[in-house]
Protein backbone atom coordinates (compact mmCIF):
# COMPACT_ATOMS: atom_id res chain seq x y z
CA UNK A 1 0.00 0.00 0.00
CA UNK A 2 1.52 3.12 -1.22
CA UNK A 3 0.27 6.67 -0.69
CA UNK A 4 -3.36 6.30 0.99
CA UNK A 5 -5.14 7.62 3.95
CA UNK A 6 -6.89 5.83 6.44
CA UNK A 7 -9.05 7.69 8.79
CA UNK A 8 -11.02 6.19 11.65
CA UNK A 9 -10.25 2.66 10.73
CA UNK A 10 -9.84 0.29 13.73
CA UNK A 11 -12.92 -1.36 16.43
CA UNK A 12 -12.32 0.12 20.18
CA UNK A 13 -11.63 -2.43 23.23
CA UNK A 14 -10.17 -4.70 20.50
CA UNK A 15 -6.46 -5.47 19.10
CA UNK A 16 -8.56 -4.71 15.51
CA UNK A 17 -6.16 -2.55 14.06
CA UNK A 18 -6.21 -0.53 11.20
CA UNK A 19 -3.46 -2.36 9.98
CA UNK A 20 -3.01 -5.62 11.07
CA UNK A 21 -0.55 -8.96 10.59
CA UNK A 22 -0.66 -11.64 12.50
CA UNK A 23 1.46 -14.90 11.67
CA UNK A 24 2.38 -13.73 8.36
CA UNK A 25 5.40 -15.56 7.71
CA UNK A 26 5.82 -16.12 4.34
CA UNK A 27 6.02 -13.39 1.93
CA UNK A 28 6.41 -9.60 2.03
CA UNK A 29 3.90 -6.83 2.76
CA UNK A 30 4.61 -2.87 2.62
CA UNK A 31 3.48 0.26 3.63
CA UNK A 32 4.73 3.26 2.54
CA UNK A 33 4.06 6.99 2.35
CA UNK A 34 0.69 6.65 4.46
CA UNK A 35 -1.77 8.44 6.96
CA UNK A 36 -3.39 6.61 9.26
CA UNK A 37 -5.46 8.78 12.05
CA UNK A 38 -7.96 9.41 14.26
CA UNK A 39 -8.39 5.45 15.20
CA UNK A 40 -10.23 4.16 18.58
CA UNK A 41 -7.61 1.32 19.14
CA UNK A 42 -4.37 0.32 17.70
CA UNK A 43 -2.96 2.08 14.46
CA UNK A 44 -0.69 -0.83 13.22
CA UNK A 45 -0.20 -4.17 14.92
CA UNK A 46 2.33 -6.79 13.87
CA UNK A 47 2.27 -10.16 15.93
CA UNK A 48 4.18 -13.04 14.79
CA UNK A 49 5.01 -12.05 11.52
CA UNK A 50 8.09 -10.89 9.22
CA UNK A 51 9.50 -8.84 6.02
CA UNK A 52 6.98 -6.49 7.10
CA UNK A 53 8.32 -2.86 5.08
CA UNK A 54 7.07 0.33 7.28
CA UNK A 55 8.25 3.54 5.76
CA UNK A 56 7.37 7.37 6.00
CA UNK A 57 4.07 6.76 7.65
CA UNK A 58 2.55 9.26 9.69
CA UNK A 59 0.15 7.86 12.59
CA UNK A 60 -1.64 10.67 14.79
CA UNK A 61 -4.41 10.49 17.36
CA UNK A 62 -5.00 6.67 18.11
CA UNK A 63 -6.42 5.98 21.88
CA UNK A 64 -4.48 3.64 22.82
CA UNK A 65 -1.42 3.00 20.79
CA UNK A 66 -0.02 3.83 17.74
CA UNK A 67 2.22 1.23 16.63
CA UNK A 68 2.47 -2.45 18.08
CA UNK A 69 5.18 -4.59 17.27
Amino acid sequence: MDNVELFNMSQMDTFKAAIRWENNLKGHSSVTNCALHNGFAWGIHIKTSQNIHLQNNVLWNFRPVGLGV
